[in-house]
């Protein structure tokens, strides 16, 4: 099953992903055409600014989610199909209750303030076969929808190319050309002279 992987790395705060994902749960599914909505298309998705890091705050859809099993009235409900987590607004009684356990943040007032509002995963886009709005207009790829194995693959090659970085920088810090263990055994032999 695919998710949605974030590197807060990559993520310069464009906002591109909010300004997608308003577009894609809109009305009318145009930019020109969402600016005039009433009430506005609100993003799911919103770039959170910490020093020397900017991440972009969405929900996770969480096994066993706190907001699902806090819910008083079952307005929230894992969609098995998908493993989303749904709000579904016909139900929700604004009691945000669902807002005060989510461990992200990402659970919102909606734009009259009267009900809870989440990502919903883009189920309909996944379904078609697209990638969730907020992925499709990221354009540093801080956002990307990937299976696990191929989460664990970019980590693997990400890990392997800073180590390989990190050890011709340490060979470069040597001037006279030695392998950190030959570099090693220099020093042991001179300090074994005394």
């Amino acid at each position: 099953m695919k998710k949605v992987a974030l590197d807060p790395r990559k993520c310069t705060a464009c906002r591109t992903c909010e300004v997608q994902c308003s577009i894609a749960h809109s009305r009318s599914g145009s930019l020109v055409s969402a600016i005039f909505e009433s009430p506005p298309s609100l993003a799911r998705v919103r770039v959170s600014w910490t020093p020397g890091l900017n991440v972009p705050v969405r929900c996770v859809h969480c096994e066993n989610a706190p907001c699902r099993l806090a819910c008083p009235v079952a307005a929230i409900e894992e969609e098995a199909a998908t493993g989303t987590v749904q709000v579904r607004q016909e139900r929700c009684i604004g009691c945000f209750t669902c807002l005060l356990v989510c461990p992200f943040g990402a659970v919102r007032l909606s734009f009259d303030r009267k009900k809870a509002h989440k990502c919903d995963g883009c189920t309909e886009r996944v379904r078609d076969g697209l990638a969730p709005a907020c992925v499709s207009g990221c354009p540093t790829r801080a956002l990307e929808f990937l299976d696990f194995d191929e989460i664990v693959s970019a980590k693997i090659s990400e890990t392997a190319a800073r180590e390989t970085a990190a050890s011709a920088s340490a060979g470069a810090v040597d001037s006279r050309g030695q392998s950190p263990l030959e570099l090693i055994l220099t020093m042991r032999k001179e300090m074994s002279r005394g």
